[in-house]
């Protein structure tokens, strides 16, 4: 049976930068910087990324997302893909990490729920777990 493991929560502040119009809706780009924190480190971890997001002619928001979280030699990238509704945020994230402290994230996948209020951005991660 597959379980979620939780891994991180994600707290930050989003800079939107309205792009326009465009065929598949509205787009605009919502760069991000806040923490990370997790029991798999001790403190909170820098995270930062861009929020690629097209919000559709339903109200729907599409997610496409490129960040990393942590420093030095324990950083780990991750791309997501999502969508945002009137019930939040929901994510699937996909890891790579040159740290052999963080090597198991690199087969993971994780999931993200969350949302955002104002520019703030709040996201609980998970590993899925078969």
């Amino acid at each position: 049976m597959t379980t979620l493991e939780p891994f991180a929560t994600v707290t930050g502040t989003l800079d939107f930068k309205m792009q326009g119009k465009m065929p598949a809706g509205l787009r605009l780009d919502a760069h991000f910087a806040g923490t990370a924190t997790s029991s798999h480190w001790e403190g909170d971890w820098p995270v930062s990324g861009i929020d690629y997001v097209t919000v559709r002619e339903d109200g729907i928001a599409e997610l496409f997302i490129r960040a990393s979280m942590g420093e030095g030699d324990n950083v780990v990238s991750y791309e997501a893909k999502g969508r945002q509704n009137a019930d939040g945020i929901t994510e699937t994230l996909y890891f790579q990490t040159a740290s052999e402290t963080f090597a198991f994230l690199n087969g993971a996948v994780g999931v993200a729920t969350g949302g955002v209020e104002g520019d703030q951005l709040h996201l609980e991660i998970s590993l899925v777990k078969p």
